[in-house]
């Protein structure tokens, strides 16, 4: 994958998001002085803050869009927002309710959409219906909720009515156009309800709050999917040409390696003290694993990850448990030189086969003792580990024989995903301070403030060696694990 041309399409899909979230708030704003009627100062809030949720919905298309070559990602996606939905409904809708039947309404409301997402989640509903039933819901439920509603609360209602389109274009899988024709014309029907009955500019500005968000939704859509598609057949080719499998196969296995991984774990049972054992395991397993990681790396919420990981890399770079190479292949496109570290099997080879296609340097280390040997006469300006350390029985040692192999100054940057779940349970439970661990050994913390903010799931960390003093490069007596 070029991260260049992905580089320029996530500019792209920022510039317009900004423009039609722009439009849309220009839009907004003046509808509250122009529909006159009761506005309480707790509808001016809740109608400036729907106007900025939905904005910043609009701005970040691209990054819940959950385009994957898994069908299953979006449609689990998909009754997640749902969910968040329906609380949203629930507490804003009791907070600006100004009577006990207004609060018992959200209520109800609230329920409907939780029971329409219950039926979806167990399959009830047949998923060729649910955007149509989804759409269908949101409208009548809209509906109901403008009978007496006050100009503050139609304008809000407004919003959440170009919320719900925003969502059920988002969550198309083909006939976006189609879908946004549909949105907006019945879109526009409820608008005139909602503020119709205050006059023909307020209607007016209502229906470009509407548009902006039907139509900025679809273009971001549409460019999104189409970046998408290049990726994915870019993806397809290479993986046809080292496997010689149909792109049918690789689809399946995109669809299906993940599961696969783990049934074939439970089935083993490797005992999770034997590294050995553990690595006979990925090996055996690797080629599930080729694809596997080539879909995770196709899913945007990993390319932004892998843009934003490169763009950290100084110097000479080791990627350890580097896999299928993505990250590796980016920085030796951009000139650095770079390591790759892992089992030996069926993504080694395939990352070798890619680095030779596109003639990058790559070296290609087997043991734990050729790192030590090569860190002994250059050491590393930047160490990575991504998705690996999790699977690794000592992760005390694995941590302090990595920051060993660092330049003075140099960086760490890992993560280590919290246990063992049922789609993965060969991640191991850890119950280690990463964070005192890596302090107590003199790195510095150098996350920044998003990474160390309490709630985030994202367990990155990034850690600098001291500039004065050199690390302690092991012997290659050193056990390898």
């Amino acid at each position: 994958m070029n991260y260049r041309d992905q580089e320029k399409f996530i500019r792209g899909s920022r510039i317009w998001g900004a423009v039609f979230s722009l439009c849309l708030v220009v839009s907004a704003i003046p509808l509250r002085f122009v529909a006159r009627g009761r506005w309480s100062v707790e509808s001016t809030v809740a109608f400036l803050l729907a106007a900025l949720a939905v904005a910043v919905l609009i701005y970040y298309t691209p990054d819940y869009l959950h385009l994957s070559v898994r069908p299953e990602r979006k449609f689990h996606w998909e009754i997640k927002i749902r969910w968040r939905i329906a609380a949203a409904v629930l507490i804003f809708g009791i907070l600006l309710a100004s009577s006990n039947g207004g609060r018992m309404f959200a209520v109800i409301v609230a329920l409907c959409i939780a029971g329409i997402n219950w039926a979806a989640a167990r399959q009830k509903i047949p998923r060729d219906k649910l955007a149509a039933i989804f759409w269908t819901t949101d409208l009548v439920l809209i509906f109901v909720s403008l009978m007496g509603a006050s100009a503050g609360q139609g304008a809000i209602i407004l919003l959440l009515l170009a919320a719900a389109a925003h969502i059920a274009i988002v969550r198309r899988e083909d006939g976006h156009l189609r879908w946004a024709g549909i949105t907006l014309a019945s879109g526009i029907v409820l608008a005139t309800f909602a503020v119709g009955s205050y006059g023909i500019v307020p209607w007016f500005l209502g229906i470009l709050v509407l548009l902006s968000s039907v139509a900025g939704t679809t273009w971001l859509v549409l460019r999104a999917r189409e970046q998408n598609a290049r990726n994915v057949a870019a993806s397809m080719q290479e993986l046809i040409e080292f496997t010689g499998y149909s792109d049918e196969r690789i689809r399946e296995l995109w669809a299906s390696s993940n599961r696969q991984l783990a049934a074939n774990w439970e089935l083993a049972n490797p005992a999770e003290d034997n590294a050995e054992q553990m690595a006979e395991w990925y090996r055996q397993n690797s080629e599930l694993y080729l694809f596997d990681i080539s879909a995770y790396n196709l899913e945007y919420k990993r390319i932004r990850s892998n843009m934003k990981v490169i763009r950290l890399a100084r110097g000479a770079t080791l990627d350890y448990g580097a896999g299928n190479g993505e990250i590796l292949l980016e920085l030796a496109r951009r000139g650095h030189p770079v390591a790759y570290f892992d089992v030996e099997g069926v993504t080694m080879r395939f990352a070798r086969q890619r680095a030779e296609r596109q003639k990058l340097a790559v070296y290609f280390f087997l043991t734990k003792a050729e790192l030590i040997e090569a860190a002994q006469q250059h050491s590393f300006d930047t160490v990575f580990s991504f998705d690996v350390l999790e699977h690794l029985p000592d992760l005390p040692g694995e941590l302090t024989f990595l920051s060993s192999l660092l330049s003075p100054g140099g960086l760490f940057v890992f993560d280590v995903p919290a246990g063992s779940t049922k789609a993965h349970p060969m991640h191991l439970n850890h119950n280690l301070n990463v964070l005192s661990f890596m302090s107590g050994k003199g790195l510095i913390d150098e996350r920044g403030f998003l990474l160390r903010l309490p709630f985030r799931k994202e367990e990155k960390y990034v850690f600098r060696a001291p500039a004065n003093a050199a690390q302690a490069v092991p012997t290659a007596q050193t056990p390898q694990s």
